[in-house]
């Protein structure tokens, strides 16, 4: 599936959702707090993380994992999220742009933690072409936010899209992570969202929000890992 394609299935796909004619905001504060049952001192300092990513981290299909994640590791968390968009993809939409064109808007936040998520919409994309755009993003994440955490979550494999494109993006995103010396969060690997029962919305990309709640269970319990005192 070629970039383009890519957009092009992406923008169908949330147009049948109803979901297109006014694009969610770029960015959106989710979680200021502990889950429920843990009310959070007015005086704690919370962490903030910033998830940068695409439709996934926008929540098309459902409410999403952002919230969730930020929540059961009591962070106040930032969905920076543009649908149909990925390392080298802008997407066919007016106004929104890649990942790496949006590290002004991450860094406004001043974050703690960055998360960067995906990303399927650059199935067909030139694997070099992939592992460069992240690796500057990377590099540029580092020069604007020396201090934060940054981990890098690959692409989800989905039914609608063949898993040799997204195998191959996850292994450009995956050198880039490595040689930036950034963890790597491997959901191919790890099988996330392949339960026989569906997890999908019915164009076989966008998880529904029993998907999006595996993904949330899966990456807190990665996120414990990987940032120290998540």
């Amino acid at each position: 599936m070629k970039p383009l394609a890519a957009a092009v299935l992406s923008l169908a796909a949330c147009l049948a959702l109803g979901a297109c004619a006014s694009p969610p905001p770029v960015s959106a504060p989710v979680s200021s707090a502990p889950p429920a049952g843990e009310p959070l001192d007015e005086d704690e300092d919370v962490d903030v993380a910033v998830f940068l990513g695409d439709s996934y981290t926008v929540g098309l299909g459902g409410e999403g994992y952002v919230e969730r994640t930020a929540r059961a590791l009591g962070w106040s968390g930032v969905a920076e999220g543009q649908s149909g968009t990925g390392y080298v993809n802008p997407s066919g939409v007016a106004g929104q742009q890649a990942y790496g064109e949006r590290v002004d808007d991450v860094a406004a936040h001043r974050p703690d933690v960055v998360v960067v998520q995906g990303s399927t919409n650059d199935a067909g994309a030139a694997p070099p072409e992939v592992s460069a755009a992240a690796a500057q993003l990377y590099a540029d994440l580092a020069e604007a936010l020396p201090a934060a955490s940054v981990v890098v979550v690959g692409p989800v494999a989905p039914p609608g899209i063949p898993v040799e494109e997204v195998r191959a993006v996850r292994d450009a995103v995956a050198r880039a992570a490595e040689g930036a010396g950034l963890p790597f969060v491997d959901p191919v690997a790890e099988d996330w969202l392949r339960r026989p029962d569906g997890l999908f919305t019915e164009d076989g990309i966008h998880p529904n929000q029993a998907g999006y709640d595996e993904m949330a269970e899966r990456l807190a319990a990665a996120l414990r890992e990987l940032v120290p005192a998540a």
